[in-house]
């Protein structure tokens, strides 16, 4: 099953249903690209120090009351952390959760994967 939504730029976008799950992992959009720069002060603020770039390159959604987006994310020098940010049906975005290696990233090919919320509002 799956079902169309309107993004955030109009366009039409089909999702398959599987809930609770997971999608496919995607090389990052323009649309996942501005929901990291709508974070990034929360992000600069879990991280302790602001990175040298914020570069989107892979992300998976989950169909929650909105969308959960995990998003792997190039800070510059080969580190990357995962980002789990919410996207509420009204258009609001929250920073739900980073994982990295204490700091030290995580890997360019380590796979995203659901995470629970680690970042309270």
């Amino acid at each position: 099953r799956s079902f169309y939504l309107l993004d955030s730029f109009l366009q039409e976008r089909e999702f398959a249903i599987m809930p609770g799950g997971t999608g496919d992992e995607k090389e990052a959009t323009p649309e996942v690209q501005a929901l990291v720069e709508q974070v990034k002060d929360d992000l600069v603020a879990a991280l302790g120090q602001s990175p040298a770039t914020l570069q989107a390159t892979h992300f998976k959604t989950q169909v929650v009351a909105g969308m959960n987006y995990f998003v792997r994310v190039h800070l510059g020098d080969d580190k990357h952390v995962h980002l789990r940010i919410y996207k509420h049906f009204s258009g609001s975005v929250e920073l739900h959760g980073v994982r990295h290696g204490e700091l030290g990233g995580v890997g360019a090919q380590e796979e995203l994967v659901y995470f629970d919320q680690n970042i309270k509002k």
